[in-house]
């Protein structure tokens, strides 16, 4: 009423039952071209469910449906030949050429309410079920490309051995039905700026983003299908119906913008107590400006009798583990990667401190933290400080140590010149992705060989060495012929002898100049150059090289496990 007390009345026409309406194109390797290629679930097939669960069937539309937003599935689907005989899985530069390979075909602008979904066959980490690939490219020009456009889904995951087309006939093919919905609308969900439960301080949230073997990770008897109803948790669903538009729709606001991201609570405060693990992170100390700047994250048992299996992806990229940066600026960052991956714990036996002699009860492995979808987190000089929170099966959580590095300045005004052309989106996607192949970031590419050569005498080129001579020795394989038959086919002929010839002064530098926190990337260039070696047939020089890198690695005090699992890998 108004303010005389009349009744006033108002029409408003029905627009839509949805919130947000999407289109999802469906595209299929060939290799899993077998239904079902989308999934398709009755909530009362599995036994593990809330015992009121409604019974309904449940896709990818529903799903979204349910939540208020229309997805409507492309029915035509884009099969893609990836037959070539040296192609056994996909890479995430890989996949990130075939997105931006298939957005190049579409007139107009980002950002726009539609998203690719990609049904291959494997990954190159097999533990790897589903992959949202977080990537700008010069779609729409410097800083204003497009992101959260795609997702793949990896058929040929363990997950889903026991998947039949047409309704479950046991417990088995139920749970592969179930988990294959579950990757789809997760991994949907990312596109969305959706970010895992977990990450947004909400370990105990019912929802289509929290993991089932983190879910309530203080409750020991964390059964997330007994709870969960197969929706997102309400924070989600205001994010997704209220939310600004521009964090929500594809190609819009970066990465964890407006997703309803919180801090982790006392990112920087001290552990109470003492923990069965230790979290330990390690670095250099300081770092020349421009190189790359990795941590060393060790989990060591500080039980003395008991053995331990841990999950060791310490990749950001899982999840496990979160990293917060605090810059020199003041400002505390939540690293986020580019991708985003689900997929089964990689597990690692850590023996109890007096059951092991020489290390055996720590792992350790190197992290970068350069790039991520925040840009790039170590732009510029001063002092930096490094945490991380880990987060393992159960009730297992973890907090580090404070590591302070600085970033030095730059030593000469060409330096700080390059820093212009080396801060940008396509060199730090090529060092985030290991290297890449790919025409769309071959300008970060040419950066990062001409940096390498412009300052030989510094640490830096062996740092960027370190991560890319992989991606030149190895090949390429990216989608031809979008308008017509996709074919997945080889674009980059691996260049074995170049890639050893990038990257000789880099082991130069460790041989000579490397101390004790170069050890992990040392141990990892040699693996790789071992490789190279021995693809051309020099098994000589393949095996002088871990030699030589056993000789220092002994030098510096490192344990003879340690040193035999380096070998075990080159050799491998």
């Amino acid at each position: 009423s108004d303010t005389s007390g009349m009744l006033m009345r108002f029409e408003c026409k029905k627009r839509s039952k949805n919130f947000r309406d999407i289109n999802l194109e469906v595209d299929v390797c060939a290799s899993v071209n077998v239904e079902p290629l989308v999934p398709s679930y009755d909530t009362h097939a599995h036994d593990n469910r809330p015992t009121d669960t409604h019974q309904r069937t449940i896709t990818i539309e529903n799903a979204y449906r349910e939540a208020g937003v229309g997805v409507v599935i492309n029915p035509n689907n884009t099969i893609i030949d990836d037959s070539d005989a040296a192609f056994n899985s996909w890479s995430v530069a890989e996949l990130h050429d075939a997105m931006e390979t298939h957005f190049s075909r579409y007139p107009g602008k980002w950002p726009k309410w539609h998203m690719w979904g990609l049904l291959a066959g494997s990954y190159v980490n097999s533990g790897t079920g589903g992959i949202m690939f977080d990537a700008r490219s010069a779609y729409g020009g410097a800083g204003e490309a497009p992101e959260r456009q795609g997702f793949a889904v990896f058929r040929d995951h363990s997950w889903f051995n026991n998947l039949i087309d047409g309704a479950p006939t046991n417990q088995p093919e139920a749970w592969a039905m179930r988990h294959f919905l579950y990757t789809w609308v997760h991994e949907a969900g990312h596109a969305f700026n959706f970010l895992h439960s977990w990450d947004k301080s909400r370990s105990d949230s019912l929802s289509w983003m929290n993991y089932d073997w983190k879910y309530n990770a203080l409750d020991t008897d964390n059964d997330y299908w007994r709870d969960f109803e197969f929706r997102f948790d309400n924070e989600e669903l205001i994010h997704m119906r209220h939310g600004d538009r521009a964090s929500i729709i594809m190609g819009g606001d970066q990465w964890a913008s407006g997703g309803h991201m919180d801090m982790p609570a006392g990112a920087f405060s001290s552990t109470i107590g003492e923990a069965p693990v230790e979290l330990l992170l390690r670095g250099k100390g300081y770092y020349d400006f421009l190189s790359p700047v990795s941590i060393e994250v060790r989990l060591r048992n500080c039980l003395d009798d008991i053995d331990l299996e841990l999950d060791r992806r310490f990749d950001p990229a899982f999840g496990s583990v979160k990293y917060m940066i605090r810059r020199p600026d003041g400002k505390t960052m939540l690293y986020e990667p580019i991708a985003c991956q689900i997929g089964t714990p990689d597990l690692v036996k850590l023996k109890g401190a007096k059951l092991t002699k020489n290390g055996e009860d720590r792992y350790s492995e190197n992290v970068y933290l350069q790039f991520g979808a925040g840009g790039f987190y170590f732009d510029i000089p001063g002092d930096y400080l490094v945490r991380a929170i880990y987060r393992g099966i159960g009730d297992m959580i973890l907090t580090s140590n404070t590591l302070k590095l600085r970033v030095g300045t730059p030593i000469t005004r060409r330096e700080d010149i390059v820093a212009q052309d080396f801060f940008s989106r396509d060199v730090g996607m090529s060092l985030c992705f290991g290297g890449s192949q790919s025409h769309f970031l071959s300008a970060g590419m040419e950066t990062l060989k001409s940096v390498m050569d412009e300052f030989k005498s510094t640490a830096m080129p062996a740092k960027i060495a370190s991560m890319i001579v992989g991606s030149v020795g190895s090949p390429f394989f990216g989608i031809k012929d979008p308008d017509k038959t996709p074919l997945v086919e080889k674009i980059h002929d691996g260049d074995p002898k170049a890639a050893l010839k990038m990257s000789q002064n880099a082991i130069k530098y460790y041989h000579k100049e490397g101390v004790k926190g170069d050890n992990i990337d040392y141990g990892d260039l040699i693996c790789k150059r071992a490789r190279l070696h021995r693809e051309i047939g020099d098994d000589k020089s393949a095996k002088a090289e871990t030699d030589s890198l056993v000789k220092d690695l002994k030098k510096r005090g490192v344990h003879s496990p340690v040193i035999k699992v380096i070998q075990e890998n080159i050799s491998g």
